[in-house]
């Protein structure tokens, strides 16, 4: 093939990667999950820089994580692909004695207010004692939260995204102890880009992702028995880090503000989800159904996490197109005060296969009890493992059947749904869940234990 032959070549095959990517942000707005998948693994597929097929092939694996009724293994393999896209290391693992005290860098796209932040702010709170931390944002967008995170750790560096050897190496020239990844494959896992070469004596993914990343550099992932239980690591390319509970919710000055009302249960009784529209597939609407069939005087409030009417009238149409009565279903865009819609639910419906985060966190912490469904992998257990760290066993459901039983028997009697409402207000702040103190000190022990030393620790 000659030089220009070439040249044409590539640039086809560009216009077509840049075609599916386009596609992949369409079907977004339009709710088609499948077709995001299938967009952005084409994009990945036909891509010719490097740098951008991971990112197209991140997208397609957060995409996934949206579809039901893809097997564990099945979603494992896919994620062990994206480490192929990356050639081996060229600085190895970093050696030497740890230092005192013990250096610890959280590696995040940004430090600014999201739903994330308020799982990780927690780890960044290590004294400074014991260690000397340091935050590196891909990032200098700024806001409340970013300026408080400059107070909280020792070191603040923004890192250039376009620049990967650059950021990579004033990481590396900071000699950590542990690099800890609040990113994962979220921003087309721009984060994972700086760990392929392993930067640090040890690397923890945690809370910013859900499962596992597929890259061997990764050492080891924040979790627990809940999420991960023993006999599943080989679902993992890292080893397990489990604490007694994975997460920590701190809530925001807002939310805070927001809980102010006493939770009472209204007639008719309201069931919600205010979620990413994208985890709203057509299992969990057909069993939302059953449950409003079986409980005539409930009504369902939907809430998007977007401000997008395209996405709404998607959603219309398919509530349209499996019978929901148009009376009983609101559906509205996302909105800044969302928290305060909370105060006139009763009952919140997680989504499966991909549950609830903070959304989850938020709606207990302001007394509205949530109901989850225990998935099949790690990802899909996270709703699981937050109502175990609230105290709330008896809102997780092992299976769909068991689901709908739970809700129906809730929404039916108004007795027992205002007493599970007390319970949750009264016990939530005090829970494992809001126990900041003690989850740092799991934390600390964890980060100053060997990674050799800690449950699941060991070789590969």
């Amino acid at each position: 093939m000659s030089h220009s032959q070439d040249v044409q070549s590539k640039n086809k095959n560009e216009e077509l990667w840049r075609t599916f990517e386009n596609i992949g942000a369409a079907c977004r707005m339009t709710l088609d999950i499948e077709g995001c998948a299938r967009a952005y693994y084409e994009a990945a597929a036909n891509d010719t820089y490097l740098r951008s097929q991971r990112e197209h092939y991140s997208s397609y694996l957060f995409a996934r994580h949206y579809l039901p009724g893809i097997a564990p293994e099945v979603m494992a393999e896919q994620h062990r692909v994206y480490g192929k896209l990356y050639p081996h290391g060229s600085f190895g693992e970093q050696g030497g004695a740890p230092h005192i005290p013990l250096r610890v860098g959280f590696l995040a796209p940004h430090f600014c207010e999201s739903s994330a932040a308020r799982f990780y702010e927690a780890l960044l709170a290590l004294p400074r004692t014991s260690f000397e931390t340091f935050a590196y944002s891909l990032s200098d967008e700024a806001d409340g939260f970013t300026t408080q995170v400059k107070a909280t750790v020792a070191h603040y560096r923004v890192l250039p995204p376009t620049d990967l050897a650059q950021a990579e190496a004033a990481i590396i020239a900071d000699d950590l102890d542990v690099l800890v990844d609040l990113g994962g494959h979220t921003d087309g896992g721009m984060t994972l880009m700086l760990l392929a070469n392993h930067p640090a004596k040890r690397i923890i993914e945690a809370v910013g992702w859900f499962d596992t990343t597929g890259l061997l550099a990764v050492d080891e992932l924040l979790t627990d028995t809940v999420m991960m239980p023993a006999g599943h690591e080989h679902l993992l390319t890292e080893r397990p880090l489990r604490l007694p509970h994975a997460w920590c919710f701190t809530p925001s000055a807002e939310m805070r503000a927001a809980r102010t009302f006493r939770p009472r249960t209204h007639a008719p009784v309201r069931l919600a989800a205010f979620q990413n529209f994208l985890k709203l597939n057509d299992n969990v609407l057909r069993a939302w159904k059953t449950i409003l069939d079986r409980v005539p005087q409930a009504e369902l409030h939907l809430r998007d996490t977007m401000r997008s009417p395209e996405r709404v009238a998607a959603l219309r149409g398919r509530c349209d197109a499996l019978g929901f009565s148009r009376g009983r279903v609101r559906i509205d865009m996302g909105s800044n005060d969302y928290l305060a819609g909370f105060a006139g639910m009763d009952l919140v419906l997680d989504t499966q296969p991909y549950p609830g985060g903070a959304m989850t966190a938020t709606a207990l912490y302001l007394g509205v009890p949530v109901l989850t469904m225990r998935g099949d992998s790690h990802s899909r257990c996270v709703g699981a493992s937050i109502l175990t760290a609230a105290g709330l066993p008896e809102l997780i459901a092992g299976s769909e059947e068991a689901y709908i039983k739970k809700a129906v028997n809730l929404a039916s009697c108004s007795d027992k749904l205002t007493t599970l409402k007390e319970k949750v207000w009264n016990c939530l702040p005090k829970s494992a869940l809001c126990d900041r103190k003690r989850y740092i000190g799991f934390w600390r022990k964890a980060l100053q234990t060997p990674a050799s030393l800690t449950e699941g620790g060991g070789p590969r």
